[in-house]
């Protein structure tokens, strides 16, 4: 069961994503006495002191968690004040019977609480909405909710139906609300029957904690990959970042206040192994697999009948088990509802994402050195999210994009792990129903396409630290050194622009906004075979964007230029472009294609449209009634012609050569389109 999304949309800018750290870093150190109420009205701090017979416990935690080491204020003095706060309190029973359990004492006294336990359930238990509304049960839907709490991890909602019929809602898997949306002056209370908790074990950690996961635990150890995921927050940037940077407007607005690394794992249970493989179940005596030597040899004979085994280490990326194992993994954390993003495709409507439409798809890049491609599909005809779903032939001319003829259902990934603990401290994991391989099927036939990436998908900082498709407008400011594949001089103002609500003509809604002499450097994503290639770049065109020499090649430092520099001022409909509006005539509108491809364009696809909320009705490719927005339009340019191999490493330089600083270079996505697709039997659709 999941309930749809009713959020009020509110555009403003917001200084970061992120709620306040480690040591509430992003909260004032004390709390302003003009932002405490002084009319009529119950704070949270207030309900919780006025029902001492439920919550006595929980709001003496808040009076001893100060908000840092610095500050005399405490947690309850925050939500004593102004604010929008998001609070599920465990009612006393609640709390007595979780400390009585990690003390192994009836009756603790609640005086005695370390700091460190008091902060772990405060921490764990609020969320700073900041400038949106506190979370409503009708904002709940299955999977992490948008903002991090105070300690910055992300809380997760599932449910599950009781005795009766009666629908259950559940906040990391074990802590039941049991009265919901207590509407107070600042914020919003759930009351629950469990203190929240939280792992603090990392993603590899927490799987050799579950039960049903302990052959692939076993593998991530035994193939060295777990020691690659350990990492958790960069303490360089967090305590000597600049603070602040300029929007594209001029505005002064924070960086972000952490730069957290993290990791995406899909994993096969132990019984998935055992009943797709007819791999031995493992065999416990007293907490240790005593056949885990059989099951490695089983796993390593299947592996071997995919994967070249260039070397017989597992712990060498060469290995067919370790290929096996990070085919596997993510280089960043994807909660549930980012995994395929959902926002502007034809007949969606955002303000109801339960609702879906046509297919979409994300591309991501699996660790290892082979430089391998991964594609998720979600759509009302897939039946969840599917890994590496590959379909022969859809209807196009009928506006369904619809499935004709799906030749690889693709994995389901499950959206839990049954009452096991999915939310790592650096990660989630996600279970899935069949064996994940990267077979000649994936590049020959589910990847042998055209593949478009959406700019933010390429960027595993913003999503890791929880950016990318924030369902609220707000400009987010990024440094130099913040991302590990985007390089950009110390002259280039880069802005993250989430376009939330604003009826913007980009893929998904957000775009990449940089003014300033910028002078930037981006590595490519992987091809997955070896063969010619079109490279696409998305043109956003309008009067104040931007002018930039393009550079490709395989050295960073000694890259070639390519094509004349690139206008994004340029109007559609002047001769360089040569762009004409559509009609009824499809022969017509074929002629201009092929008159725009001359030039080196195309047109936006027709896959996505402009959004506001409502069903998404007017293309990208001809948005009728839009009026002003037609100039806007997403060309496609083609920068690049060539071959590319899966090894191949290629950087793209983007170098202004304007001298106004104030004008936009603005990214949204990019393409690679083989040249079976381009120049093909069939023509390519419009997709």
């Amino acid at each position: 069961m999941r309930t749809s999304i009713t959020r009020k949309l509110r555009q403003s800018l917001i200084f970061a994503a992120t709620a306040c750290g480690t040591l509430f870093t992003g909260c004032q150190d004390t709390v302003d006495q003009s932002d405490m109420y002084t009319f009529t009205g119950q704070t949270i701090t207030s309900f919780l002191n006025d029902n001492a017979d439920e919550y006595s416990d929980f709001a003496y935690i808040l009076t001893r968690v100060q908000l840092s080491p610095r500050s005399s204020s405490t947690v309850a003095d925050l939500l004593s004040a102004r604010g929008n706060y998001t609070c599920f309190a465990p009612n006393n029973d609640a709390v007595r019977s979780y400390l009585d359990s990690i003390y192994q004492t009836h009756d603790y006294d609640i005086t005695l609480i370390p700091d460190s336990m008091a902060e772990y359930i405060a921490r764990n238990s609020i969320i700073d909405n900041k400038n949106d509304d506190a979370y409503m049960s009708t904002d709940f839907q299955i999977g992490a909710l948008e903002r991090t709490n105070m300690d910055d991890r992300y809380i997760t909602i599932s449910f599950d139906t009781l005795q009766g019929g009666v629908t259950a809602t559940y906040v990391n898997n074990f802590s039941r609300i049991t009265h919901f949306d207590l509407k107070l002056t600042n914020g919003v209370l759930h009351s629950v029957n469990h203190v929240i908790e939280l792992s603090t074990a990392t993603l590899p950690a927490l799987l050799a904690q579950t039960e049903n996961t302990r052959i692939f635990s076993y593998l991530l150890q035994a193939t060295s990959w777990a020691d690659s995921m350990q990492l958790y927050r960069d303490d360089d940037y967090e305590y000597n970042h600049v603070e602040y940077g300029y929007d594209q407007n001029g505005t002064q607005v924070a960086n972000p206040q952490h730069r957290y690394f993290g990791y995406t794992a899909f994993v096969e249970t132990d019984e998935v192994f055992h009943d797709k493989w007819g791999i031995d179940l493992p065999n416990v005596v007293n907490g240790i697999v005593t056949n885990m030597d059989d099951i490695l040899d089983q796993i390593a004979t299947r592996c071997a009948e995919v994967y070249t085994n260039g070397s017989t280490d597992l712990r060498s990326q060469e290995n067919a088990v370790n290929q096996f194992v990070s085919y596997h993994l993510l280089p960043e954390r994807i909660a549930w509802d980012k995994l395929v993003i959902h926002y502007a495709e034809m007949g969606y409507a955002y303000r109801n994402p339960t609702q879906l439409t046509i297919d979409c798809f994300e591309y991501y890049e699996t660790m290892g050195c082979q430089r391998r491609l991964i594609k998720l599909t979600e759509g009302s005809q897939t039946g969840g999210k599917r890994i590496n779903r590959y379909v022969t032939k859809r209807n196009l001319k009928d506006y369904t994009y619809s499935d004709a003829d799906v030749a690889i259902p693709g994995i389901l990934i499950n959206e839990s792990n049954g009452d096991n603990n999915f939310n790592a401290l650096n990660g989630f994991y996600y279970t899935i129903d069949d064996i994940l391989l990267y077979t000649d099927d994936v590049p020959n036939k589910v990847l042998n396409e055209r593949i478009r990436f959406d700019m933010s998908s390429l960027l595993p900082e913003l999503m890791t630290n929880g950016y990318r498709r924030l369902m609220s407008y707000a400009a987010i400011h990024i440094p130099k050194g913040y991302f590990k594949n985007f390089d950009f001089e110390e002259g280039c103002s880069y802005n993250y622009l989430t376009g939330y609500g604003s009826g913007w003509p980009n893929f998904q809604g957000d775009e990449h906004n940089v003014t300033g002499q910028y002078d930037m450097t981006f590595r490519l994503p992987p091809v997955p075979f070896e063969g010619t290639y079109e490279i696409r770049w998305s043109v956003p065109t309008y009067d104040n964007r931007g002018m930039a020499q393009l550079y490709l090649g395989k050295n960073k430092n000694n890259l070639s230029p390519i094509g004349l520099p690139l206008d994004l001022r340029l109007s559609p409909y002047n001769p360089a472009i040569g762009c004409d509006t559509d009609t009824e005539d499809e022969d017509h509108n074929d002629e201009n294609d092929k008159a725009m491809r001359n030039h080196g364009y195309m047109r936006p696809p027709i896959h996505d449209g402009i959004s506001t909320g409502g069903v998404v009705v007017n293309t990208l490719r001809n948005p009728n009634g839009i009026g002003s927005m037609y100039a806007y339009q997403r060309l496609r340019k083609i920068i690049w012609t060539g071959t590319i191999k899966p090894t191949d490493v290629l950087y793209l330089r983007i170098k202004s050569v304007l001298e106004n600083t104030a004008t936009q270079f603005v990214m949204d996505w990019m393409e690679y389109a083989p040249k079976n697709v381009y120049a093909g039997v069939d023509a390519e659709d419009k997709w």
